[in-house]
């Protein structure tokens, strides 16, 4: 439902009608518990339109609180376009990959990862899924050529600019691969100047973001969310395929989203979850983390056993050692545990400036949770964890 320019009063009996079947409220706790009563303890969804900043929306919120509504009902605010003069497609709030865990509980866990990188997290695009649905409807659904998921990209360039059109094949060369301004110039076939013009107006839209390193150089530009890298890499050269052949999409996309969407989206959680610095003290040395500049350590033992960490990032001291998920289906086991742990043993100590930060799709095995309790900078974090 929506609150958008609704006073409490009105929205509450908007609540009433639309979520209530007519039924009246005299106040937002009664509204609120006879909707929780209603869902019969199921796991729902509620969608949101509002700014989060209305008086209504406030005792809304209030309420659900109250009742505890939490407990089974996920409330996803879907962030309504501000006025032209303020608008910018990067104020629509992701939700996490934890949210997504809660909604779809009877998915297989890779399953969820892959919806959550090709909708971005944004409540605008996964509207349509249906929880009592297989992945392979929902993701059918996603593909249609009427779906949320393939009418967004165009809706936000079409409200953001004049000429959209301009700016598709800069995305598009970003989506593929392409980050330098060179490298993105010449494969649309652009003039830098004219290119770096766009690329800074895509940025300002909040659709680009842009990575320097630490002794300056040349910028990086990567899109912003994981579902327009989806858009682009799935919808925006295969349109003609969604009316003529949906199923062919469909088989094109499952062969090739785990390494170009599912897998990198994932990923990107994971550097949020250590860039809002939770509890892990080197955190902040993530900042110099670079897209595909960033090069892993592969290292080999005396026993001969092979790993790989994705980033050591050092700085006045301090250390962060980071290992992301490389697969679904990988399990943490005490030996390569024990390896990060010695590795990063070199580097100090893993109780004040060194930290180790491995993340996991799979459970963690009993021993290296008791070695994340004996180490105050081990940290062991499942996919539940990733709240960013």
């Amino acid at each position: 439902m929506s609150f958008k320019d609704l006073d409490s009063a009105t929205a509450l009996a908007v609540f009433c009608k639309q979520l209530l079947n007519g039924e009246k409220a005299a106040n937002w706790n009664e509204a609120v518990k006879k909707y929780n009563n209603s869902t019969g303890g199921r796991f729902q969804v509620l969608f949101i339109d509002d700014d989060n900043g209305s008086a209504a929306y406030k005792d809304f919120e209030s309420a659900m609180h109250s009742i505890k509504l939490h407990d089974h009902t996920l409330v996803l605010p879907v962030k309504t376009f501000a006025p032209v003069s303020i608008q910018e497609p990067g104020n629509i709030k992701p939700r996490s990959i934890a949210d997504y865990l809660r909604v779809f509980h009877d998915y297989d866990k890779a399953d969820v990862i892959r919806l959550h990188g090709l909708t971005g997290g944004l409540p605008a695009v996964a509207k349509e899924l249906d929880t009592a649905l297989p992945f392979e409807d929902n993701l059918k659904l996603l593909l249609r050529h009427d779906s949320a998921f393939s009418r967004f990209v165009p809706e936000i360039l079409q409200r953001v600019f004049r000429t959209p059109e301009s700016y598709h094949p800069i995305l598009y060369s970003i989506a593929c691969g392409k980050h330098r301004l060179s490298e993105i110039a010449k494969d649309i076939g652009f003039p830098n100047n004219k290119c770096g013009k766009y690329l800074e107006a895509l940025r300002k839209a909040g659709l680009v973001k842009a990575q320097t390193e630490d002794d300056g150089g040349f910028a990086r530009y990567f899109l912003t969310n994981s579902y327009l890298n989806s858009w682009y890499l799935f919808i925006y050269k295969n349109r003609a395929l969604q009316i003529t052949d949906l199923q062919g999409l469909f088989d094109m996309t499952v062969e090739t989203m785990d390494k170009a969407v599912a897998l990198p989206a994932l990923k990107d959680s994971c550097i949020r979850l250590i860039d809002n610095k939770w509890t892990i003290d080197n955190g902040y040395l993530i900042d110099r983390y670079v897209k595909g500049r960033t090069k892993p350590v592969k290292l080999k033992r005396k026993d001969r056993f092979r790993f790989k960490i994705d980033c050591i990032l050092e700085r006045n001291g301090r250390t962060l050692v980071c290992v992301f998920p490389h697969s679904f289906d990988e399990k943490i086991t005490k030996e390569q545990m024990e390896h990060y742990i010695n590795v990063s043993g070199s580097y100090g100590s893993l109780y004040g400036e060194v930290s180790l930060v491995v993340f996991s799709v799979n459970r963690f095995s009993d021993w290296c949770v008791h070695q994340a309790s004996v180490y105050d900078q081990l940290f062991c974090v499942p996919l539940e964890r990733l709240k960013y």
